[in-house]
C-alpha cells in the first residue's frame, strides 16, 4: 500500500539537503512476516546522495520514520501492510533498480549485475565482497570454485539450504577481480541496506574483509574479528569469517571458516524463539 507523504502524519525532521528543500516525495512502509520495515524513497540525484551529507541524510529519515512507526505499533496502532508485495517481489523491483544503476563506473564492464540468491526470507543471510567471473557471466553470487567451497562447508556445519540467502556488497564485478574502492562500495551500500531489509535475517555472516569492515563501520582486520559475535545495527548478530576464496589459497584456515560457520548455526539456534 502506497501513502502519499500528505496524507501520513510526519513527524519532525531536523534535517534538509543542502541545495534546498528535501526532495522527499514518496514514503512507503510495509510488513515483512516477522519485522516492520521501512522504506523511503528520495527524488534526488544518486551523485548527490551519496555524498556523505546526503548520505547521513538518508540513513537519518530511515531511522525517524522508523521510530516514528514504531511508537505508533506501541500505542496499538495497526501498521499498513503491502498484501501485494511479499520478499521475492521486492528483491525483484530490487534487481530491476539495480540493472538501471549508473552510479559508478562497473557497470560499464559487467556482463550482468548480480543481486544474490537463496531463500527470501532466509533465516541467515550470507554477505560477501563482490562477483568473481563466474558469477558475472551467471548473474549468480557464489558459484565459483569459492562458491563450491562455501557449499561443502555449509553442509558441513549442517546448516540447511533453506536457511541460506547470500549477497555481496558489490552488485557489479570489478575488472580484474581487484578489490573494491571506497568509492564503489559506497555507491553499492544503499542496495545491501535493502536486501537486509527486505530479507530480515536473524544471523548476519560477513564473509571476508571489505563485507566485514562495511557492515562494521570498522579497519580492523578480518583475523581480529573472525569467529565473534558481533551485532548489526545493535540488532542482529553478525559473525565475520574468511571469505571462501581465501581458504583455498590459505587451506590452513579453513578449519576457522567452518568453526565460525558452527557458531552462526549456534547463534540461529539460540534465536528461534525471537
Amino acid at each position: 500500500m502506497i501513502l502519499s507523504h500528505a496524507r501520513l502524519p510526519i513527524p519532525p525532521l531536523r534535517h534538509e539537503f543542502k541545495e534546498g528543500k528535501t526532495y522527499l516525495f514518496l514514503i512507503f512502509y510495509y510488513i515483512s512476516r516477522e519485522s516492520q520495515i521501512l522504506g523511503v524513497v528520495l527524488k534526488t540525484s544518486w551523485r548527490k546522495l551519496m555524498k556523505d551529507e546526503y548520505y547521513r541524510d538518508y540513513l537519518d529519515i530511515v531511522r525517524s520514520f522508523r521510530q516514528y512507526l514504531e511508537k505508533r505499533k506501541e500505542k496499538g496502532v495497526k501498521a499498513v501492510s503491502s498484501e501485494n508485495e511479499d520478499s521475492q517481489e521486492l528483491l525483484e523491483k530490487l534487481f530491476h533498480s539495480i540493472q538501471r544503476c549508473r552510479k559508478c563506473p562497473l557497470y560499464k564492464f559487467r556482463t550482468n549485475p548480480v543481486l544474490g540468491r537463496g531463500n527470501p526470507k532466509a533465516r541467515i543471510m550470507l554477505i560477501g565482497e563482490a562477483p568473481g567471473r563466474e558469477e558475472d557471466l551467471q548473474g549468480k553470487p557464489f558459484v565459483g570454485a569459492a562458491g563450491r567451497l562455501l557449499g561443502e562447508d555449509l553442509r558441513k556445519a549442517e546448516i540447511p539450504e533453506e536457511d541460506i540467502y547470500i549477497a555481496n556488497v558489490l552488485k557489479c564485478r570489478p575488472p580484474r577481480n581487484r578489490d573494491p574502492s571506497p568509492e564503489e562500495i559506497k555507491a553499492c551500500f544503499p542496495f545491501l541496506l535493502e536486501q537486509i531489509r527486505i530479507v530480515n535475517p536473524r544471523v548476519i555472516c560477513t564473509l571476508g574483509k571489505f563485507a566485514t569492515q562495511t557492515l562494521l563501520n570498522t579497519k580492523q582486520s578480518i583475523l581480529r574479528l573472525r569467529g565473534k559475535v558481533l551485532s548489526y545495527q545493535g540488532k542482529i548478530p553478525l559473525i565475520p569469517t574468511f571469505h571462501p576464496a581465501a581458504c583455498i589459497y590459505r587451506p590452513d584456515w579453513r578449519k576457522f571458516f567452518l568453526q565460525d560457520l558452527c557458531l552462526v548455526r549456534e547463534q540461529l539456534s539460540r534465536r528461534k524463539g525471537t
